[in-house]
């Protein structure tokens, strides 16, 4: 038996490292966003000649890079319901992400933002759903 304290994100498990791997994606995309807004815009699906939009453009790399040390911060943690709810917030904002984006170039240019909805909300169900290991029998959890 063992004294070390059990996680409920434990790093050696698969979900945390995909968790983590997508808080660092957003990351990259986040600080492509403030150092390369014109590039950024196109990926974003409204690109963008210059001017004053891409300070826009460098306002959602600021989100996503907050989004994504806050995800960080949660697995260091170990607060699994407040990663489930961050990747609930991630969806919501690719949500709305896809409504603006569509109302500019249309639906079919903005379907991609709707594929991180459904993976953002699976990932908030999975960490939402996943019983806690301290919840589990003590013979469970010494298993």
């Amino acid at each position: 038996m063992t004294n070390a304290p059990h996680r409920d994100l434990p790093y050696d498990a698969a979900s945390t490292w995909v968790a983590a791997l997508a808080a660092i994606v957003f990351l990259g995309l986040g600080l492509r966003a403030l150092l390369q807004p014109l590039g950024a815009s196109g990926f974003f699906g409204v690109p963008l000649d210059g001017g004053d939009g891409l300070a826009f453009v460098q306002v959602f790399g600021a989100r996503n890079i907050g989004l994504s040390l806050v995800g960080l911060a949660l697995i260091v943690l170990d607060s699994r319901l407040g990663l489930a709810a961050v990747f609930f917030a991630a969806a919501l904002i690719a949500g709305m992400d896809f409504s603006v984006v569509a109302s500019y170039v249309g639906a079919p240019r903005a379907a991609k933002h709707l594929l991180y909805v459904v993976a953002l909300a699976g990932f908030g169900l999975w960490f939402a759903r996943r019983p806690a290991r301290h919840a589990l029998p003590v013979a469970a959890r010494e298993g």
